[in-house]
């Protein structure tokens, strides 16, 4: 998990009854990470495109 403060605090619920949400939480946080990661490194590379360099720009 990239977000070290919410990793430690989620960490702090020491409660059994809480591990699975803890748990599952967790991954849920960094598959949205990992989405997050994919789709800005696909939009920059749209941007960085050179096929986007030789576009005109649209008036």
């Amino acid at each position: 998990m990239r977000n070290t403060w919410l990793e430690e605090q989620l960490a702090g619920i020491s409660e059994e009854k809480y591990q699975f949400i803890v748990v599952e939480a967790i991954k849920y946080i960094e598959q949205l990470e990992d989405d997050n990661e994919s789709l800005q490194i696909a939009l920059e590379g749209n941007i960085w495109s050179p096929k986007k360099w030789n576009e005109k720009a649209e008036k």
